[in-house]
């Protein structure tokens, strides 16, 4: 028969330093277990003695002391997902992993698949699809870490002008979103196509003429109405009038997808949601929403 993750893991021998991480945090039993049906993206040992190089850190009890058990065991699950996903299931985009974040909800991370599978534009997949009794391992070439929003927001194109624009306004709002003690906030993220909208909306050529017309600070006005305060995943999205960090309000309605009603009498819908970060949670939606300007 197959043999466990964890006994693919010890036979390999490349894997000391995950496995001793592994039963530092109690999860050495997870991966032995017969019942579980996890996928495992690996980091061999190459991928660790990078990391502690990275950190300036001497070795795993430095990790551990510097993260507490209970932050190097979310690390560790930071790089496993709660059901077998193989290399063909595995497509750019965002997926929940089972780490969690303060709130308790799955922490994202962020693959790019158009040359192999690269994680967070940090780790490659170098080994993929080797089958355990319990489950997958993709071996990976580094250890990935929990990322804010902003950062989960700049792995994606799809919201270059987002990230652009939040670098580019006052109020250093590229900060506060990579900020673990500010938060944590929800961001209504609009995507590319919600931003090219707007310019054909206000008949504007491209971003800097937007930038030009609101100035740098009539666009945090915009972007901080893109933001609610607390971490509210889309089963925890309250209705009706909700107060931005902007000041002014936006409605909600649930009854049928999330729509978003701005100051304006705008609509915008969810396109997706629930990607998590350390300091918060994104939702995509097809509309930049605008604020009393």
């Amino acid at each position: 028969g197959l043999s466990t993750i964890a006994e693919i893991a010890d036979q390999n021998g490349n894997f000391t330093i995950l496995l001793d991480a592994l039963t530092r945090t109690d999860l050495a039993e997870t991966m032995a277990d017969p019942s579980q049906t996890l996928t495992v993206f690996a980091p061999s040992d190459d991928a660790f003695v990078d990391l502690l190089a990275e950190l300036g850190l001497d070795d795993l009890d430095a990790v551990e002391d510097a993260l507490g058990t209970d932050g190097l065991k979310n690390v560790l699950l930071y790089h496993v997902l709660g059901a077998v996903v193989t290399s063909d299931m595995v497509s750019t985009g965002y997926v929940s992993s089972l780490g969690t974040n303060a709130t308790m909800d799955p922490l994202s991370f962020y693959t790019n698949t158009e040359s192999g599978v690269l994680i967070n534009d940090r780790a490659m997949v170098t080994t993929a699809n080797v089958t355990a009794s319990n489950g997958v391992i993709h071996i990976i070439d580094k250890v990935i870490l929990p990322l804010s929003i902003y950062d989960l927001l700049n792995l994606n194109p799809d919201y270059a002008t987002l990230t652009a624009a939040l670098g580019i306004a006052d109020g250093d709002l590229d900060e506060l979103l990579s900020d673990e003690i500010s938060g944590p906030f929800t961001l209504v993220a609009p995507d590319e196509a919600a931003f090219a909208n707007l310019l054909t909306e206000l008949m504007l050529p491209d971003v800097p003429a937007l930038v030009d017309a609101l100035g740098t600070d009539g666009l945090a006005s915009v972007l901080t109405y893109h933001v609610i305060s607390g971490n509210y995943n889309s089963n925890e999205l309250p209705s009706g009038d909700v107060p931005t960090v902007n000041g002014d309000s936006i409605t909600i309605d649930q009854t049928d997808g999330v729509v978003i009603t701005d100051t304006q009498d705008r609509t915008s819908e969810v396109t997706a949601v629930d990607i998590q970060g350390t300091n918060g949670v994104i939702h995509t939606f097809n509309t930049v929403i605008l604020p009393n300007l």
